[in-house]
């Protein structure tokens, strides 16, 4: 997996040296360094024939050499690098402003010649590695049938036991897939449901054959007729070795007319054959997986078996220290707490339950137990289940390696907020830039197939919110992998750690960075090598000194929870970095153009203080910053450009004024994707009428100059409702798919002219005011793709939809209406989608007063 990241990251920093528009290579450079780019490409091509080997092959020796390639590659772009930085900080430094940086890499040519030719040299040993690479052994075929001592005594998912067995009971055809996280009870679930009484009376004959990864077609078929008719079985074992053609004859005519159940437990890949020999009326198979197996196409049904949750979970660990009593009532409370930590994972807590059994059964253990983070228990927990966990990272396809390695930097127990996530990645040199939804689709494939991400999203409900979790076993982990191979280290302590050669550093207390040892240790070991800062520990107010370590190569500086009084101004002579997020409230510095590979920008006020008559804009250099591609910045807004200045790469830009979105600066930025404009009224000008008319002005361009505009959110703060305001039409381009509104005071029949000029839109936010009045009647013709319908803190009394519109929603969520008396939508019966109305906070009496048909209706108090 590293020799894939590394690859991937020196092919991009070779690309944004060839095609950066700052950069003016001196003749022959372009020549000396694109044989390095071209072995990149051919090196990651090599790299992923290792996703065509199967689960059965060990990868010592292959992980071993993918160890050293990432180091070659390394030491290279480290070299390119300090190249690239020692030639440009002089002309940065120099008097006269630079609008482009010359670049010499003829000293570089024997350095570039000498390291195609060692990349070339281990291909050729990683081509031999891959051919030989040994299969793991096979079980005996004993231990494969031996399923006496699994235990069977579940906790929770009882709805989902009579689901499967009433699957496996009823007479249609088709196969019952369980899959789900490693540990979180599969097995036992099907021990469950192969012990039950129903199913022993029901079938005639029961199998039971542990796969894994390494389990031939003819294994199964002797393991399954072992059971079936071990006599027969016997007697063709007496015969000699070559009898697997008799045993298939003899295995497909016992089963012929009895009525059979075949556990095959913790399949890992499906082999064809099997779909031949069982005949679908009478043979039913359940199988159970740690991944979604592509292959079958015979699933009569597909469940996962999720995490326990909160009572369930105290419920097992009391059971498993205490018997059915539970816990003591002076360890109770703790008990919940460490029972808490272990986040549903019935292997973690039957794993912590034998550890906590062998110590003292004190408040005083136990509170270190569930108060400290580090403790022993769980360390030793995670260490343990470690080795059942490692084969699903170790055999997923190296990109989702990479992906999922990156996130063992976020803090244990916290949700992931992807927006910036993919942004990241990018910046690291891990993607290419045009793969759209990228990272929406990796954390799909670890939830969804792999199963090593929690993405508990709810479409019906607005609460549900875009964010994914790592079971803090999992991080534990990625954290201890990503250290061992120098690819990321979390600091725990103060000076503890090793963190020599490491290229990611990451705290969970930012507050790390201000103590000397660990300062010293970054400066000592890795600090000139070091290609990203991640402070992700809460939000701290009082400066810690990041910017005075010895950073030379940082690409990555996430530092938006620590908060900065003055610019750190040695941040401008990192030349190499492409994402900056800082705290910080004063003006920026003219400087800040020094950074051109920027591409990621992100600066929020430590405090949002406005001042009378004063504008806060960002310096007009930032026009110069050509490889931009978000801005998010909160209170400020941009220049009016230079005639010649396009930031062409630009596609989101967030937290800016309507003073932003002036004709000469909105055609600037013409391939815009996202916006989201702020505005704040004036509350000391309580005689300004034109506060409201000044506040929507302006707005006019963005459909004429915005044509990829896909995302518009448009905020007005201390809004004032005491007047009705129009905001223009020729503001929300056709090509919109997600609009968002708020404080803006509208009356609702404007709203329907908006709806009319959106025919791609799909989610709709409008809230706090962001329209006003009794009713809104919507019409037949509007929103004929809108999916999501969200309304919150408005005066509205009746909604009404009139007969066929809304054909594609599938949620209504309406939310401190207090007011809303009346729901009336009568949705056509051809409409396929069966939305979900979500009331929250609103009069409880609405659902009874309204004409809803066809639709589920939810409602809930908010917290």
């Amino acid at each position: 997996m590293a020799a894939y990241g590394a690859a991937a990251s020196l092919k991009n920093t070779i690309q944004s040296i060839l095609q950066s528009s700052r950069i003016s290579l001196v003749p022959p450079s372009s020549q000396i360094i694109q044989p390095a780019y071209e072995a990149m490409v051919h090196l990651q091509k090599v790299l992923l024939k290792l996703e065509e080997t199967g689960y059965s092959k060990i990868r010592t020796k292959v992980n071993a050499l993918d160890d050293r390639i990432k180091e070659v590659l390394w030491e290279f772009e480290d070299l390119l690098e300090s190249h690239f930085t020692h030639q440009t900080l002089p002309q940065l430094e120099s008097e006269r402003d630079h609008l482009s940086f010359s670049l010499d890499l003829q000293c570089l040519r024997q350095s570039v010649d000498c390291f195609v030719e060692r990349v070339a040299e281990m291909e050729a040993e990683y081509d031999i590695e891959l051919m030989n690479m040994p299969e793991e052994e096979g079980k005996p075929l004993s231990s494969r049938m031996d399923y006496g001592g699994i235990n069977s005594n579940m906790v929770g998912l009882s709805d989902e036991f009579e689901q499967v067995r009433d699957l496996l009971l009823a007479e249609d055809e088709g196969w019952v897939s369980i899959v789900g996280m490693a540990g979180v009870g599969k097995t036992a679930f099907a021990k469950k449901v192969f012990d039950d009484p129903w199913i022993q009376t029901h079938f005639e004959l029961q199998a039971w054959v542990k796969v894994g990864r390494k389990c031939e077609y003819s294994e199964i078929v002797r393991c399954i007729l072992a059971q079936v008719d071990p006599n027969t079985y016997d007697q063709l074992v007496a015969l000699g070795d070559d009898y697997d053609e008799v045993l298939v004859v003899f295995l497909e005519d016992r089963l012929k007319n009895k009525k059979c159940l075949l556990v095959l437990d913790d399949v890992w890949e499906w082999d064809t054959q099997l779909m031949d020999i069982f005949p679908e009326e009478n043979v039913r198979i359940l199988l159970t997986s740690r991944l979604r197996i592509q292959e079958l196409k015979n699933l009569a049904s597909e469940g996962t078996i999720h995490l326990l949750n909160e009572e369930e979970s105290i419920k097992l660990l009391g059971e498993k220290l205490f018997g059915e009593k539970g816990f003591p009532p002076d360890l109770e409370e703790l008990g919940k707490k460490i029972a808490n930590k272990c986040e549903g994972l019935p292997l973690m807590i039957v794993t912590v339950a034998e550890l906590l059994s062998k110590e003292d059964k004190t408040t005083q253990c136990w509170t270190e137990v569930a108060e400290k983070q580090h403790n022993a228990v769980f360390m030793a927990a995670y260490d343990q289940i470690s080795e059942v966990l490692y084969p699903s990272y170790d055999y997923l396809p190296q990109y989702l390696k990479l992906v999922f390695l990156y996130l063992g930097a976020f803090p244990p127990y916290t949700d992931i907020e992807t927006d910036f996530l993919y942004d990241r990645l990018i910046a690291e040199g891990f993607l290419e830039q045009n793969l759209d939804d990228f990272i929406l689709n990796a954390m799909g494939e670890l939830d969804v197939r792999y199963h090593l991400v929690q993405d508990e999203r709810n479409p019906k409900s607005w609460f549900s919110t875009n964010k994914h979790r790592v079971h803090s076993c999992w991080q534990h982990l990625c954290k201890k992998e990503a250290s061992n191979i120098k690819f990321l280290h979390v600091l725990q302590t103060c000076g503890d750690d090793v963190i020599k050669d490491q290229r990611r550093l990451c705290a969970h207390s930012n507050m790390l960075f201000a103590f000397k040892e660990v300062y010293d240790s970054i400066n000592n070991d890795c600090a000139t090598t070091t290609r990203s800062l991640l402070c992700y520990g809460p939000y701290h107010q009082y400066p810690v000194p990041i910017q005075a370590m010895n950073f030379k190569l940082l690409r990555v500086l996430d530092a938006l929870k620590v908060r900065f009084y003055h610019f750190p101004l040695n941040i401008l002579k990192l030349v190499c970095l492409k994402y900056l997020a800082l705290s910080y409230t004063k003006e920026l510095p003219v400087n800040i153009s020094n950074l051109f590979h920027l591409q990621f920008l992100i600066i929020y006020p430590h405090m949002h203080i406005k001042v009378r008559g004063v504008s806060s804009y960002m310096p007009v250099e930032i026009w110069n910053m050509r490889e931009l591609q978000l801005i998010s910045v909160m209170g400020r807004d941009l220049p009016t450009p230079n005639p010649d200045a396009t930031l062409d790469k630009l596609l989101t830009l967030f937290g800016v004024s309507a003073m932003s979105c002036t004709k000469e600066i909105l055609k600037r930025i013409p391939n815009l994707e996202r916006l989201r404009i702020l505005m704040e009224l004036k509350p000391f000008d309580d005689d300004d009428d034109d506060d409201y008319s000044n506040a929507l002005s302006g707005l006019g361009h963005i459909s004429t100059e915005l044509q990829n505009l896909n995302v518009l959110s448009y905020s007005i703060q201390n809004p004032d409702m005491k007047h009705e305001s129009m905001v223009p039409l020729t503001m929300f381009p056709s090509s919109l798919t997600v609009l968002i509104l708020k404080g803006l005071g509208c009356p609702w029949k404007h709203m329907n002219d908006i709806g009319s000029q959106l025919p791609n839109l799909k989610r709709l936010v409008l809230e706090h005011y962001a329209f006003q009045g009794p009713d809104w009647d919507i019409d037949s013709g509007c929103f004929l793709k809108l999916e999501k319908l969200v309304i919150e803190d408005t005066d509205l009394v009746r909604w009404r939809a009139q007969y066929g519109s809304l054909p594609r929603l599938y949620l209504l969520s309406i939310r401190h209406c207090y007011k809303l008396k009346q729901l009336d939508w009568t949705r056509h019966p051809s409409m396929v989608t069966r939305p979900t109305i979500e009331l929250v906070d609103c009069n409880p009496l609405v659902v009874l007063s309204g004409v809803v048909y066809n639709c589920r209706v939810h409602c809930a108090t908010s917290l």
